[in-house]
């Protein structure tokens, strides 16, 4: 994200198919996403003239995005904050967002995963290495069962 802000804006996605190929893009910021944390910007490693130069517009996300789901619903490590970016996303094209995020830790046999995130430094992760990780995750818990 651009920020830590409400009204942050996405700056990457990424996602898996159904075969675990995993899918990121950078994000091409829309005309009026003025906000950006310098701070951020280190963490992540992308700069704004970067996400202008070889990021994808909003309504290429959104099309390749939809056309490789094949139910409108995600998982993810924070919900909450990926459906407010997805939103931000949507709104930029004028659309409202169809997508429903849940939490992925709601689908793992009950087990405490805190030394998980910092074992694996999850949140200073990219984040289509974030999205192996929780595909490396799901599928150890279930080989467990």
């Amino acid at each position: 994200a651009s920020s830590w802000d409400d009204n942050a804006h996405p700056v990457a996605i990424a996602w898996s198919l159904q075969d675990g190929t995993i899918k990121t893009t950078l994000v091409q910021p829309d005309d009026d996403w003025d906000d950006w944390d310098y701070a951020l910007e280190d963490q992540h490693g992308i700069s704004q003239d970067t996400l202008y130069q070889r990021g994808e517009t909003t309504w290429s996300v959104i099309r390749e995005l939809e056309n490789d789901l094949d139910q409108p619903y995600l998982l993810a490590d924070d919900a909450e904050r990926c459906e407010q970016l997805l939103d931000r996303l949507y709104d930029s094209c004028g659309r409202d967002l169809t997508i429903e995020c849940s939490g992925f830790q709601a689908e793992l046999p009950q087990q405490d995963i805190g030394d998980w995130y910092q074992d694996t430094a999850f949140h200073h992760q990219p984040c289509d290495e974030r999205v192996r990780l929780m595909l490396m995750l799901w599928s150890e818990s279930t080989k467990n069962d």
